[in-house]
């Protein structure tokens, strides 16, 4: 995983609220298992107040380990997001 586009998904995190992922090329690519963390992810960050970017890996952590998905598939889901 690229530490720096994480970074770098954080900080437009930080710059707006995202209403969901719903749509994008990646996100049409995750299983339906995949999908519903990612919904989960969104869900918690949109009712987590600020500063949300101290919280993310803690969300992160939190919908992977409720899901038994690794974290690193989240986190490449948003690089990947960020890249294309």
């Amino acid at each position: 995983m690229s530490n720096l586009l994480f970074q770098k998904f954080k900080s437009k995190l930080h710059e707006r609220r995202y209403i969901g992922p719903e749509g994008t090329k990646e996100y049409k690519k995750l299983s339906p298992k995949m999908r519903v963390a990612i919904r989960d992810v969104y869900s918690i960050i949109d009712k987590t107040p600020d500063p949300i970017i101290s919280k993310i890996d803690g969300i992160i952590n939190t919908v992977a380990k409720k899901h038994n998905i690794k974290v690193d598939d989240i986190e490449n889901y948003f690089d990947n997001e960020l890249i294309k």
